[in-house]
């Protein structure tokens, strides 16, 4: 089933890339998560303080629990109760013990947020927004509606006395630039010190824009670059038609000169 749903995946980049008149060198969904993979193993240290939001069954959790080691933490934010429920009996498997799990998300603001859910190995597309996937070639729809409790990054933070996050990860189909605002006093005061991010038709499905996305940050002191050396910032931005997937990273720009500079 896993399987099935990278070939759903890889089959619609193939599909945007070839009918945006892409080149044929964009990164590729693996290429993606490769270059994404190996910019965590080359920055995360031990001690560090990381937020993996949109945990899912924990994946990235891990790795960043075993990088930043017994002098680190982890917060892992995982609002679905089955993708929870996995996350947990993961983290228990592998005694965890540097990571906090929060079956919370994080948002724009506090409360409740309403996620349209998918069944089995679809989990991790579970979203805030209704997508139209049907319109992108795939006959894959939620299973149910689930509305979780919310509250935001500098909310957390202010609560559970994280005065610094050396990386905030977030994958949450299309709601990053929610997630941001939420995080718009600790992105302010630079106690943000990287961020990386998911770009791709979920941000429009979710009513959102690139351009967003990069005010918010770039207003709040932050240099952006796509995780692939070399391809732009926010590839086929123009509209949900052409958007390809990518990740990018945002920090101030002190650090990112450094970053590349120890790169």
């Amino acid at each position: 089933m896993k399987n099935r749903a990278a070939s759903l995946v890889r089959r619609l980049l193939r599909l945007r890339r070839t009918t945006a008149g892409e080149p044929s060198s964009a990164a590729s969904f693996a290429e993606v998560e490769r270059a994404e993979r190996i910019f965590y193993l080359g920055y995360l240290r031990e001690g560090m303080t990381v937020f993996d939001v949109g945990a899912n069954v924990g994946e990235l959790t891990l790795l960043f629990s075993r990088f930043v080691g017994a002098g680190g933490c982890v917060h892992a934010f995982e609002p679905t109760r089955a993708g929870f429920e996995r996350l947990e009996t993961i983290s228990r498997a592998a005694s965890l013990r540097n990571v906090r799990l929060n079956r919370l998300a994080l948002a724009e603001e506090a409360g409740a947020v309403l996620l349209y859910v998918y069944d089995g190995d679809y989990l991790s597309w579970t979203s805030r927004a209704l997508r139209p996937l049907e319109n992108y070639g795939i006959d894959v729809k939620p299973r149910t509606t689930e509305e979780v409790a919310a509250t935001t990054v500098d909310l957390y933070c202010e609560s559970n006395g994280v005065a610094e996050i050396d990386l905030l990860k977030i994958d949450v189909e299309g709601a990053e630039l929610q997630v941001l605002c939420g995080a718009s006093r600790m992105l302010r005061e630079k106690r943000i010190r990287c961020v990386t991010f998911e770009f791709g038709q979920t941000t429009f499905d979710m009513g959102n824009s690139p351009d967003q996305i990069e005010s918010l940050l770039e207003d709040a002191g932050y240099e952006l670059r796509n995780v692939v050396e070399g391809d732009p910032l926010f590839p086929g931005r123009e509209s949900v038609q052409t958007a390809l997937y990518s990740m990018h990273l945002a920090m101030p720009e002190s650090r990112q000169s450094s970053i590349v500079n120890r790169e």
